[in-house]
């Protein structure tokens, strides 16, 4: 049985974006031969802790899925996600103004795939 929590704090705002975007593993571990290819799309703190093809892979259709959310061309250094101390991603965008971006990644048999969506309270 799954029972949702609501906090009594949280107010629902609109949701101004979606995006979606999905990713083979295996064209990112190719494209990760090039050593150039991860301090292009990650950023400093991003390399430190994603390392393996799956990880990149999630944290590249991850900042599609935002891209297309926000409807904004993004280059892949104006976008950092991390990890709350549950492991949940967490973004951080320049210029985000009030709006808040959810994110869910996801890593299946050579597949990664991220939604997110753009919520203004």
């Amino acid at each position: 049985m799954l029972t949702a929590i609501l906090s009594t704090e949280y107010n629902a705002g609109v949701i101004v974006g979606i995006g979606l975007d999905v990713v083979e593993v295996s064209r990112i571990a190719r494209a990760m031969s090039n050593e150039r290819f991860l301090t292009r799309i990650l950023t400093r703190r991003e390399r430190a802790i994603v390392k393996s093809p799956a990880r990149v892979a999630g944290r590249w259709a991850a900042k599609e899925a935002i891209a297309k959310a926000l409807n904004v061309d993004l280059r892949w250094q104006d976008v950092e996600i991390l990890n709350d101390e549950r492991g949940a991603p967490v973004v951080s965008i320049d210029g985000l103004g009030d709006r808040v971006v959810h994110l869910s990644i996801s890593h299946e048999r050579g597949i990664a795939a991220a939604t997110a969506i753009v919520e203004v309270p």
